[in-house]
């Protein structure tokens, strides 16, 4: 969680709980899936989470009144990652139907569907400016791409294998962008290049 006072547990039991960390102590218990809950993701100022499942069902639950504000349905297969942008009306998630789904939390529909990969998406993350966005892959890519018309911006390849997960390295504004990719057989840091 963004305060740094809980932490988020999703589960094959198909609930995601919230934790109090200091004390360890279950706040709340939050069932509504109907199978194994793969991705949890907090909203940046911390009263959204979003949850994605096996069943290619996402959901997102307001953390202030504890109960489920939205349905994500679109993904034909597992839903295995997710990421709310820094705007905080946005969020992406990547599945196993090889796509990535861009939510609009206002108008409360997927806006927009990228053809992300040739194989399923295995994560999903925004920069810190919310100008560009990464997919990772089990075909051995990570893409990064705009944020603003979702158009693609670079193709980052030298993994053997699957991708696994991917993340913006957060440096300071005087050092290139970068990002970081882990692979079934290698990691590697690659320098993203992607300012406007």
């Amino acid at each position: 969680h963004p305060s740094g006072e809980y932490v988020g547990t999703a589960s094959s039991d198909r609930t995601w709980r919230l934790w109090h960390l200091e004390s360890g102590r279950e706040l709340l218990l939050q069932d509504g899936h109907v199978h194994d809950v793969y991705f949890l993701s907090f909203q940046k100022d911390g009263a959204l989470v979003a949850s994605g499942d096996f069943a290619g069902v996402g959901n997102v639950w307001d953390l202030r009144q504890g109960k489920k504000v939205m349905s994500l349905l679109g993904h034909v297969k597992r839903i295995l990652g997710g990421d709310f942008s820094p705007n905080g009306f946005q969020l992406v998630t990547g599945g196993d139907d090889h796509s990535a789904r861009v939510w609009d939390l206002r108008q409360r529909t997927c806006s927009y569907v990228l053809p992300a990969h040739g194989n399923l998406v295995s994560d999903v993350r925004f920069d810190a400016s919310g100008e560009a966005l990464l997919t990772a892959s089990f075909d051995g890519a990570v893409k990064v791409w705009g944020a603003r018309d979702w158009r693609p911006l670079r193709t980052l390849k030298g993994h053997e294998g699957k991708v696994m997960a991917a993340d913006f390295a957060h440096f300071s504004t005087a050092t290139p962008r970068s990002a970081a990719a882990g692979g079934a057989k290698n990691w590697g840091v690659f320098s993203v290049g992607y300012d406007r």
